[in-house]
């Protein structure tokens, strides 16, 4: 394993004249063929990015880092932004710079995977504050977004999620928080990793997969760690787990205060790309103030998972990355 996967990577200035190249390459496959061509594409010039930020995606990848988050900074997507989007199911319907360079970079991570009860299956996300959902514990909320696990109830849950900043809030005081389980783990004593590591806690569906009045229910008991013993996955969300007993409630708590104690904060500014890394990372973000006057912070969001192979089973007729998550 390499000793030293960075926490952040900066692009210098040929790399970013290397890229953009790139980004017209694969709007013009959006544009002859759709969304699916446009993944595909993507899978196929993400090589020709420059090889020393191949390098460090794909150790990444395949070891991670102590913190569970890789940064890349100076990524060029941020001319002629229009007007921060301020609804709920709001997406990128075109191939934006920002749109490329999340699928260039990302599909070094794996496959684009999307989930047709969120965000209506879109392939690329929008990440802004909704008037009128400030308090609601999803990305269209603006109070502190409690530490959680990508979509935590799914069977096939993003293994990585990138997050690039489009645009930071007026105070640029919105700070990303994230929370590995590797530094967390010796915090915790034997007998509390033994309860996580048992069925004992139940967690249930995101608010942002109900929208159409599905019901937010709770999903049968399950561990919160799994994996090896020395480097353990984590899965869990603290506004929608619950555990089962005392004796879970007990080890829960004490794994939040652990979590919290090794948290870090990071203020994303424009161009910047923070890729979390699912299994292992928990992620949230502090309160804002939103105006809601076309410049309020602006994320984009893709997700990808290893290998889609496992989630075919889901995916809708005719599409490469969406999937149902709805029984069959």
């Amino acid at each position: 394993m390499p000793s030293a996967v960075p926490d952040v990577y900066e692009l210098d200035p040929a790399e970013i004249r290397s890229i953009e190249p790139l980004f017209a390459e694969l709007r013009r496959a959006a544009d002859a063929r759709g969304d699916d061509a446009l993944v595909q594409t993507a899978h196929v010039h993400g090589g020709l990015l420059p090889k020393r930020l191949l390098a460090v995606l794909s150790d990444f990848r395949r070891f991670g880092n102590p913190h569970g988050v890789l940064t890349l900074r100076n990524l060029p997507v941020t001319a002629g932004l229009p007007p921060t989007p301020s609804t709920a199911e709001s997406v990128a319907d075109s191939c934006t710079p920002s749109v490329a360079a999340l699928l260039l970079v990302m599909s070094r991570l794996g496959d684009p995977i999307a989930y047709a009860e969120e965000k209506r299956g879109a392939l690329v996300q929008d990440v802004c504050p909704v008037p009128g959902e400030e308090d609601q514990q999803q990305n269209t909320g603006s109070v502190y977004f409690k530490l959680h696990s990508e979509n935590a109830f799914l069977e096939h849950r993003p293994d990585f999620i990138g997050l690039l900043c489009l645009r930071e809030d007026h105070e640029r005081s919105a700070a990303s928080i994230t929370s590995s389980i590797r530094q967390a783990l010796p915090l915790l004593t034997d007998e509390q990793i033994t309860v996580l590591r048992e069925p004992r806690f139940r967690t249930r569906l995101a608010p942002s997969f109900c929208r159409d009045g599905r019901e937010q229910v709770y999903l049968p008991p399950v561990p919160v760690l799994a994996g090896p013993e020395r480097s353990p996955t984590l899965c869990v969300d603290f506004d929608d787990t619950a555990p089962c007993d005392e004796v879970a409630r007990t080890a829960f708590d004490a794994l939040h205060e652990a979590l919290q104690k090794v948290r870090r904060e990071f203020v994303l500014r424009p161009g910047d790309l923070a890729i979390v890394d699912n299994s292992t990372a928990v992620h949230g973000r502090s309160a804002f103030t939103p105006r809601y006057d076309g410049k309020d912070r602006w994320l984009q969001r893709l997700f990808v998972v290893h290998s889609i192979r496992p989630a075919l089973g889901q995916l809708e007729p005719g599409s490469v990355y969406r999937c149902s998550t709805a029984p069959r």
